[in-house]
Parts: structure tokens; C-alpha cells; sequence
């Protein structure tokens, strides 16, 4: 009995096993939305003249929860990584000190800043040179 005609024969049906199967494919329908769309809630404004401005289309978005749980969970990982790693002396980190709702939103204002006016590094943005800084941002947060 010849051994390598009978390992052949075995592969080939183990390959008609695992071979894929080919089929045809039907297409999915497309369901009708039945559903109310558009905006659900309207914007309103906080100024006395009803005069809608955008930080009250960004606060619809970003409300105070989301604010709180921003600060909370940044809260919780600053103190997660003071707790786990060795940080050394002359570290800033240890200077750090919860941060709160008003430096949060002075946070994502400087980031909506630097999305708008996009300078080469970021240290720019705290320059005090008149070809690259930004006195809006320098005045608002402290870069370290």
C-alpha cells in the first residue's frame, strides 16, 4: 500500500471540507424611516434680548453634567496616576490640585482656540512675540 497516495487523498478531502462555499448573495431592503426627525428641542437663549449666540448652541451640547463628569473623571485619573507611579521631586505634579467646573470650560475654550488658530508648537500659543502667541489664551490659563 503506497502511504503518500493515501496522505494525498486524505488532504484533498480535508480541503473540500475547509474550502469556502460559494453562494449568491441577496440584497438587503432598505427600511423606511418612520421616525420624527430634525431638532427635537429648540435652542434658547440666555440673553435678556432672546438674542441666540453661540456659546448657547455649545451649551446645549456640552451641559453642566457633561462638565461634571469631565471633572470628576480627570479628578480621578490625576489621583490614580499620582498614587501609581514614582514621580520625583522636582516634578510640577506635585503642585497639582483638583481642577474644577470654570477651569474646565476654560479648558475646552482654549482648545476650541487652538483648533481655530493653528500655530507650528504649542508653546506658541503662551509666546509673547507678536508673530505667534495668543493674549486670549495667555490671559486665560497658565501654560504649566
Amino acid at each position: 500500500m503506497d502511504l503518500e497516495s493515501e496522505n494525498s487523498g486524505e488532504e484533498d478531502a480535508d480541503d473540500k471540507l475547509n474550502s469556502p462555499v460559494w453562494s449568491e448573495i441577496q440584497p438587503e431592503s432598505d427600511a423606511e424611516f418612520m421616525e420624527d426627525y430634525g431638532l427635537v428641542e429648540e435652542v434658547t437663549s440666555a440673553s435678556r434680548d432672546n438674542t441666540i449666540l453661540p456659546i448657547d448652541c455649545y451649551r446645549h451640547f456640552i451641559t453642566d453634567e457633561i462638565i461634571d463628569l469631565m471633572v470628576r473623571e480627570t479628578n480621578r485619573y490625576a489621583e490614580q496616576y499620582l498614587q501609581t507611579h514614582d514621580i520625583s521631586r522636582r516634578s510640577k505634579s506635585h503642585q497639582w490640585k483638583p481642577t474644577n467646573d470654570v477651569e474646565m470650560l476654560k479648558f475646552l475654550g482654549i482648545l476650541i482656540e487652538m483648533g481655530l488658530v493653528q500655530m507650528p508648537k504649542l508653546e506658541y500659543y503662551w509666546s509673547n512675540s507678536q508673530l505667534y502667541g495668543s493674549e486670549i489664551i495667555r490671559s486665560t490659563m497658565a501654560r504649566d
